[in-house]
């Protein structure tokens, strides 16, 4: 074999590895995307009896001023803002919020339930 065929047979193998491995990534992390979502927020106003409500397909359950959102899978291409203002336009203006594993600042609370509103 002459070494400008064994270089095409190398590249050509690192090729191949390389769209294999490409193909796995995209899967696996649409699979953890896809799990158990929950976020938590708290109210600025507490409300006087347990309410559930869905917001953008989760299902939020609020007791006095602390809620908590489920959902068995959810995927979306909304941002952590986004996902925010909705959750404050359908609950109310928000003290706390938090989602994705990630807390919000107050800055951006303030933003989000200025965007609700």
């Amino acid at each position: 074999m002459t070494s400008a065929k064994f270089a095409m047979l190398k590249l050509s193998a690192v090729c191949m590895l390389g769209l294999g491995t490409s193909a796995l990534v995209p899967a696996a992390s649409a699979a953890s995307a896809a799990g158990p979502y929950h976020a938590e927020a708290t109210l600025a106003a507490a409300v006087p009896s347990a309410t559930d409500k869905d917001v953008d397909g989760v299902q939020w359950r609020c007791e006095g001023d602390k809620c908590v959102g489920k959902a068995e899978r959810r995927s979306s291409l909304d941002s952590y803002m986004k996902e925010c203002r909705k959750v404050a336009a359908g609950l109310g203006k928000l003290t706390r919020f938090y989602s994705r594993g990630r807390e919000m600042s107050s800055r951006d609370l303030d933003n989000c339930n200025r965007a609700a509103a």
